[in-house]
């Protein structure tokens, strides 16, 4: 926990985003790097009765921050999105999880 899930995001980009962007959202959410997983989601877009390619969607599951820690986790995960893949436009959201709610084992946090 936390878990990052992309979606219009190349699979090899994922790969090394797994890497680089839990080494620097680490510190900010105050977790340990082995702490993140990572999930590809396959998906396909459409508009206008037709097929298109779609912008970054990017989908984070955490227990609650503060709005100022959010915004430093957005700001990285953009920076790092649009450098490694040349996007445009990145969409982020962030899925506040009850701990009570997630369990690990059957136990809840």
């Amino acid at each position: 926990m936390p878990h990052i899930r992309m979606r219009a995001v190349k699979k090899e980009h994922v790969q090394l985003l797994s890497d680089s962007l839990a080494k620097e959202l680490a510190p900010a959410m105050k977790t340990p790097v082995d702490n993140f997983t990572f999930e590809l989601v396959q998906t396909q877009f459409f508009s206008g009765g037709q097929q298109t390619d779609s912008y970054p969607f990017i989908e984070v599951l955490w227990f609650a921050r503060s709005q100022e820690v959010q915004d430093e986790c957005a700001s990285i995960i953009n920076r790092q999105i649009k450098s490694i893949g040349g996007y445009e436009d990145v969409v982020i959201v962030f899925q506040v999880l009850a701990k009570e709610a997630y369990y690990e084992n059957g136990i809840h946090f």
